[in-house]
């Protein structure tokens, strides 16, 4: 190369340049046969390039190229230099960072890769957080039948807005879309929890910077009647229930035991001797520890004959088929579609035990809920005399007894 385009090609501007270096003998390229390596900055980022004893066009032909893209942004930094309002704007600048220790060229990098997460951001797909959202639930732990509720309220939403970016869904979307459901406004209330997890989470991952969901007003609901089961009902109901969900209707009933508890109590957690019955914290909806239910020596003698000594005390294939079958009892034993109180056995619990017992914090430490639930929906609903009555229903003696109980000896 001669002097004048070794001069050339050493030219820069600014922090963009080139450079060409012959290679010093013992290093490692020069050992692989390389013998140049043209060094350039070009807008910032910077390349290296190396060359043969032979390729002394294609190494000029690469300078000329680097040195034509430096020529280039020259010019397009000419219309600056000659704006004298730019000029002073970068000189305050320049002085203002210059107390931090910064340069201008610092701060608009800086600045450029803000701007390039942001932008990223902004484009995240509601889909694309909703994924992220379920595997951390996932990772976290959650019960199946909790993460099954997620996936499906928000799977719902998704199929309206899961291509939409996550930033461009506004409070009056949601509330549209919530308002617009046809279905009951406890649900709506639902699906409005649900959707604020998860844009609760947008924003904590960063993804937006508040919640729209905090702005979207919660449907009324009118607060109904709780209505719970007189004890003629709770005798029917028991005379028709089969062997197979016996236990289970009778912790439900006389020990408050929720559904979801139910069926995935094991017999194992049955203590005979104390008479109680173990739920675990995973089995519970909000305790922190295991509870320990006491079991009424009613709800013992019903259960006792059909203990075993393993296994689910609920041994039914899923959930859902468990609940499938306490529908089917519930309509064997007369209640048409619509007349049964949602957890009415439960409800019937609360209120005739605390009622019975005269002890809130007796009450809720079996049922294993808050004293301000159960003071401001259970109190009042039964008079004492006939709550009383549910810890007298015990086992037939004769004919259901011999032919519907079967006798199994307790582990």
């Amino acid at each position: 190369m001669d002097d004048k385009m070794l001069r050339e090609a050493n030219s820069d501007r600014g922090k963009d340049k080139t450079r060409v270096r012959e290679l010093p003998r013992g290093t490692s390229q020069y050992r692989r046969g390389y013998r140049w390596v043209v060094e350039s900055r070009l807008n910032g980022k910077r390349s290296r390039k190396f060359f043969r004893q032979g390729e002394v066009t294609e190494r000029d032909t690469h300078v000329t190229v680097v040195q034509g893209a430096i020529e280039n942004l020259a010019k397009s930094d000419r219309p600056v230099v000659t704006n004298n309002a730019l000029l002073e704007e970068s000189a305050r600048c320049s002085k203002i960072l210059k107390e931090y220790g910064s340069s201008l060229t610092e701060a608009t990098e800086c600045q450029v890769a803000r701007l390039r997460e942001e932008s990223q951001r902004n484009s995240t797909t509601f889909n694309e957080v909703l994924r992220d959202f379920l595997e951390e639930k996932e990772q976290e732990g959650v019960s199946e039948r909790h993460y099954q509720d997620l996936r499906h309220r928000l799977g719902r939403f998704a199929r309206d807005y899961g291509d939409h970016p996550i930033s461009a869904i506004t409070r009056n979307t949601i509330s549209a879309w919530i308002l617009g459901l046809k279905v009951a406004p406890g649900t709506k209330i639902n699906y409005r929890r649900t959707l604020s997890n998860l844009f609760g989470y947008a924003v904590r991952a960063e993804f937006i910077d508040s919640n729209p969901v905090t702005h979207v007003a919660r449907p009324k609901v009118r607060r109904k009647k709780i209505v719970i089961l007189t004890i003629e009902e709770c005798e029917r109901l028991l005379f028709h229930t089969p062997e197979d969900l016996l236990p289970s209707v009778v912790l439900m009933l006389f020990c408050g035991v929720r559904n979801s508890e139910t069926f995935r109590l094991k017999w194992k957690h049955v203590d005979w001797e104390d008479g109680t019955i173990e739920v675990e914290p995973q089995d519970g909806k909000r305790d922190q520890h295991a509870r320990h239910v006491k079991i009424p020596k009613n709800a013992l003698e019903w259960i006792r004959p059909l203990a075993k000594r393993s296994g689910p005390i609920a041994d039914f294939y899923s959930f859902n088929v468990f609940t499938r079958k306490l529908t089917m009892l519930r309509r064997a034993a007369g209640w048409e579609p619509g007349t049964w109180s949602r957890n009415a056995l439960r409800k019937t619990f609360i209120s005739c035990h605390y009622e019975s017992h005269g002890s809130i914090d007796e009450t809720v430490k079996q049922a294993g809920n808050s004293v301000r639930v159960a003071l401001k929906h259970y109190r009042k609903l039964i008079k004492k005399r006939e709550a009383d009555k549910l810890w007298e229903l015990f086992p037939p003696e004769g004919e259901r007894n011999s032919s519907v109980v079967r006798m199994v000896e307790a582990a």
